[in-house]
């Protein structure tokens, strides 16, 4: 990778001439972690590869640490989903709009499609930093899981 000038982002501080290289979030998982029995090895490898790659381990066929997987990319590619909802009707909490972390609303509005943030009045927000239903300002940051109502 090296050779193509591809960087994990964890060893960017290696580098002294940074110019013409891409700096890219890694993660190295190890499947098949099936059950506690499999700790160890773990263990073991994470001694060979050097601590300093992220690692996260998890098996697909027992559902281990599929959430903590899940919760790891996340974070790891520094983004957030965020929900649509339709004015009077439920969330939509089946197909997230994925956007790069500290979003605003109007990212989101362009996001869902181009007339929505050019003609946009006013967003009504669910989650963590707001009231529910709570209206915001189109530079509102959003934040991961919230649920956002459009109104053109």
């Amino acid at each position: 990778m090296e050779e193509h000038r591809i960087i994990p982002r964890h060893l960017q501080d290696r580098y002294a001439e940074q110019g013409l290289l891409k700096f890219i979030p890694f993660l190295v998982l190890a499947n098949k972690n099936d059950d506690e029995n499999t700790e160890e090895n773990l263990e073991i490898f994470r001694e060979l590869i050097n601590a300093a790659w992220p690692l996260c381990s998890a098996s697909v066929t027992s559902g281990r640490n599929l959430e903590l997987l899940k919760i790891t990319l996340v974070e790891g590619l520094k983004i957030i989903r965020v929900y649509s909802k339709a004015p009077g009707k439920e969330a939509d909490l089946t197909s997230p709009f994925v956007l790069k972390k500290g979003s605003t609303v109007e990212d989101f509005a362009a996001k869902v499609h181009k007339d929505f943030a050019e003609k946009l009045k006013v967003a009504k927000v669910w989650g963590e930093g707001v009231f529910d239903g709570q209206m915001v300002q189109r530079d509102y940051a959003l934040q991961d899981g919230d649920v956002v109502e459009l109104h053109i």
